[in-house]
């Protein structure tokens, strides 16, 4: 059998070559059934199952540490924790500290779902990785994160991204004319 060629993602020449297209639709397909297990069995959302989580990892988490972990918006976050407040699934109490801040937490009923949810996902994340063998695996990780560090490092230097701060003002202004200073 004759060695493989390059890989097509050293060079793509069709959309189904890139990295960023391949690793979506791995996402996709894997996040589905994340999704229908989340839905259908324990009625929440696979975004509120992510909210989960993290709380379960790290109890006493502010909206904005959470809401930077899950790569989401602010929003987002809130409205994911608020149906898990409505379901009777976390806590959110000010925080020791600073009064004015939210510390997060699960009450009984979010963590006995954690408790019962979170080995079925790591299952499927077993069962995903286990067509890979351990080299392969520790190649996988390793690369992966190679690959969100130099992501990182081209988002720092992207010359397309907006300024922050024409594009956003700040919250005192409000947010419906994005990009429209007041006038004086």
């Amino acid at each position: 059998m004759p060695p493989p060629g390059p890989s097509p993602l050293a060079d793509p020449q069709h959309p189904a070559d890139l990295l960023l297209y391949r690793l979506a639709k791995l996402a996709a397909a894997s996040g589905r059934l994340v999704t229908r297990l989340c839905e259908r069995h324990y009625g929440i959302t696979r975004r509120e199952w992510g909210v989960l989580m993290w709380i379960a990892q790290q109890p006493g988490l502010q909206p904005s540490a959470l809401a930077e972990r899950l790569e989401l918006d602010r929003a987002r976050v809130s409205r994911a924790i608020a149906s898990l407040q409505a379901k009777g699934l976390v806590h959110r109490a000010a925080s020791p500290r600073h009064r004015s801040q939210a510390a997060l937490h699960l009450t009984e009923a979010g963590t006995a779902l954690h408790a019962d949810l979170w080995p079925q996902v790591r299952a499927i994340n077993l069962q995903l990785t286990g067509v890979l063998g351990a080299e392969p695996l520790n190649q996988l990780d390793q690369g992966l994160a190679a690959l969100q560090q130099q992501a990182a490092r081209l988002e720092q230097h992207d010359p397309h991204a907006p300024d922050a701060a024409a594009c956003y003002p700040p919250r005192r202004e409000g947010s419906r004319h994005l990009g429209q200073r007041r006038a004086p």
